[in-house]
């Protein structure tokens, strides 16, 4: 494989068919015929999730595209993990392992790895056989189209059913879990370096979504899993295409849904979304990895709230004591309330990427900082403590259309 400049790649021509492969030892021209050489092998026994499956499999250009229909008999282990917006969560094991590339020798798919992959299991809500909503695909199709390479959004492996219950979609288990857990235990112990990681790829994930011309329309720490300091995003259930008519009741023109915090002001007053209201929605995460505690977890989230935020009286508190000044302006950056002032997503890559360089002017910002902080703490205290205890649904994306009349 060659590179060029970017995040395009050019590489090698296919040994068997000659022509230039897609991803790294794959071909998508001799690849889809493997595909389909093995579609009459599995069934969903369901005609639509088949021809959905299938498709995708014919026009993946890497292994990270591939999606599989995986038999439920081969998910072990489950054991719930939470209740989100869209449906209930699952951690379980995955008896095999995703598929690498294709063994020209052996004739049949190399896959990742012999031992078994831990994944999340996420049940769609009212899925059947009978009904299955229009989301389920458009969630599945949002989430592999920006994760074309590795980058910074949870991969889905497959589609099972619960024989009793619901389709569920398969995706990547990161053991860290997601960004307001991650800080709420682990904050007084993380360096700034760290915490650079942490929105650099976070934004690194955002602007592989606007690249793809998407819209996430649910952007918050709920939805940014952590591991090893890295940013994954996930839960593209109201991912949208810019500019798309969005005709679904839950965050179209019928709604608003999400997380009141994270929500743009314009998005409250307008109920349009656009790739700036996934800016603002960063700038309140960028904000919350800088200061530990969760937006607005000291007040009601109520109708009060949304016409202060509306009214641009109110934002999540900053603590400028313990948050670069550079950080600081880019947060405020990301909350201009006129949309077309906020920076794009690429933009707040070059930032925050200049940002890591260790010769940047931020270092002499967080040295001033982390000399006034106490790093070295036991485990055991490095959690935020909440004067007020947190209604966990305060938390969780739902509709929030009564709060904004």
């Amino acid at each position: 494989m060659s590179s060029n400049s970017g995040d395009d790649l050019i590489y090698e021509k296919c040994f068997v068919c000659k022509k230039p492969q897609t991803g790294d030892n794959w071909c998508r021209n001799c690849n889809s015929k493997h595909f389909k050489k093995k579609f009459c092998e599995w069934t969903s026994g369901n005609k639509v999730i088949d021809e959905f499956i299938q498709q995708i499999q014919l026009k993946a250009i890497n292994n990270n595209q591939v999606l599989e229909w995986i038999p439920f008999e081969d998910i072990t282990d489950i054991k719930n993990l939470a209740v989100g917006g869209y449906g209930i969560v699952y951690k379980a094991v995955w008896t095999r392992s995703p598929i690498e590339y294709y063994d020209n020798d052996a004739q049949e798919w190399h896959r990742l790895r012999s031992e078994k992959t831990d994944i999340v299991l996420k049940s769609i809500s009212n899925s059947n056989n009978i009904n299955i909503p229009d989301e389920f695909f458009e969630e599945i199709k949002a989430q592999m189209t920006s994760f074309v390479d590795f980058g910074y959004t949870i991969r889905c492996f497959g589609v099972t059913k619960c024989p009793t219950s619901n389709y569920m979609m398969i995706m990547e288990y990161k053991k860290d879990g997601g960004l307001h857990e991650y800080l709420d235990k682990n904050f007084r112990l993380l360096t700034w370096e760290q915490k650079l990681d942490i929105l650099y790829t976070a934004i690194k994930g955002l602007s592989k979504i606007h690249k793809a011309k998407l819209i996430h329309k649910d952007f918050h720490a709920g939805n940014i899993i952590i591991d090893n300091n890295i940013s994954y995003i996930a839960d593209f259930g109201l991912c949208k295409r810019v500019n798309s008519e969005d005709k679904s009741k839950n965050g179209g023109s019928e709604g608003i849904y999400g997380v009141l915090p994270y929500v743009d002001p314009e998005v409250l007053r307008t109920k349009t979304y656009t790739q700036a209201a996934d800016i603002y929605s960063f700038g309140v995460v960028m904000n919350q990895v800088a200061v530990g505690y969760r937006p607005f977890h000291e007040t009601k989230h109520d109708t009060g709230l949304v016409h202060q935020i509306v009214n641009q009286e109110r934002r999540p508190s900053r603590n400028e004591d313990i948050t670069p000044q550079f950080i600081t302006d880019l947060i405020k950056s990301c909350w201009e309330d006129n949309p077309d002032d906020r920076p794009k997503a690429i933009e707040l890559v070059v930032k925050l990427s200049s940002y890591r360089n260790k010769g940047h002017e931020i270092w002499t910002q967080i040295k001033v900082i982390e000399e006034k902080m106490d790093l070295n703490i036991p485990p055991e205290k490095a959690g935020l403590n909440y004067e007020k205890s947190l209604e966990p649904s305060f938390y969780t994306s739902k509709l929030i259309n009564e709060l904004c009349k």
